[in-house]
C-alpha cells in the first residue's frame, strides 16, 4: 500500500463520517445477533463496532477493502459472493473435521460475518444485500450451537488447526484472539455484544431494543 492510501486509511479510521450517524436505525435483537457472530475478529481490530452491519466506527471504505484484498482475495462484488459460498459450503471445516471429531462450523461462520460486514464496507454489497446473506448464516449456526460460549471454542479450536498450516507468522495471533474471546465472554464486561444479546435471543420474536446499545 502506498503512503498516501496507508495515511488516508488512518484518517478516516479516526476522524471519517461516523458510521452510527450514517445507519442511524439501531438493530432489532436478531441482527445484532447476526452481527456479533463476528464479534471475536471485530474485537481484534482498531476502530471497529459491535454495534452495527458496518464493521468500523467510522466509514472506511479503503480500510474494508485493503482487508478484504490482503485476508481473501477479494477485490469484487463476484470475488466476495464466490468467497461466502465457499465458506457457507465447504471453508476449513470438512477438512478439519477428522481431526477434531467434528468441523468446526463456527470457524468458518465466524469469518463468513466478518466477511459479509467488510464487503459491505468496502461497498460490494448494499445493505439489504447484507443482511440477507447473515439471515442465511443464522439457521446453521443457531442449530449448531447452543451458547455463546461453544461457539468460541469451536471457533478457537478451528483457527488453531488452520494455524498449524498458516506459517510461523500467526502464531502470537493466536493469543491476541484467545484474549478477545475472553473479554467477550467476560460477565463483567458492559461493552461485550454477547453480553448484551444473549443467545438465546436468535430463538425468541425479534425485537427493536428500547435503548442503544452500550458501545
Amino acid at each position: 500500500m502506498s503512503g498516501w492510501i496507508l495515511a488516508s486509511a488512518l484518517w478516516k479510521t479516526a476522524f471519517g463520517p461516523s458510521a452510527k450517524k450514517r445507519y442511524p436505525t439501531p438493530l432489532t435483537t436478531h441482527q445484532q445477533w447476526m452481527v456479533s457472530l463476528d464479534a471475536i475478529l471485530a474485537e481484534r481490530t482498531w476502530g471497529h463496532s459491535h454495534a452495527t452491519l458496518y464493521p468500523l466506527k467510522r466509514i472506511n471504505p479503503t480500510n474494508c477493502q485493503v482487508s478484504l484484498k490482503g485476508s481473501w482475495d477479494v477485490t469484487s462484488p463476484e470475488a466476495l459472493h464466490s468467497t461466502l459460498h465457499w465458506l457457507a459450503t465447504e471453508g476449513h471445516r470438512v477438512q478439519m473435521a477428522s481431526a477434531l471429531g467434528r468441523p468446526p462450523l463456527a470457524w468458518d461462520y465466524g469469518r463468513y460475518v466478518t466477511v459479509v460486514r467488510r464487503g459491505f464496507g468496502a461497498g460490494y454489497l448494499d445493505e439489504p444485500g447484507a443482511w440477507q446473506l447473515l439471515v442465511q448464516a443464522a439457521a446453521p449456526v443457531a442449530q449448531t450451537y447452543g451458547s455463546w460460549q461453544s461457539f468460541a471454542e469451536d471457533f478457537l479450536a478451528g483457527r488453531q488447526l488452520w494455524m498449524r498450516s498458516a506459517g510461523r507468522e500467526w502464531t502470537g495471533l493466536q493469543d491476541d484472539t484467545v484474549q478477545a474471546v475472553s473479554r467477550l465472554l467476560d460477565p463483567t464486561n458492559p461493552a461485550s455484544p454477547w453480553r448484551q444479546v444473549p443467545w438465546q435471543a436468535i430463538y425468541q420474536p425479534d425485537q427493536v431494543p428500547t435503548q442503544a446499545p452500550v458501545r
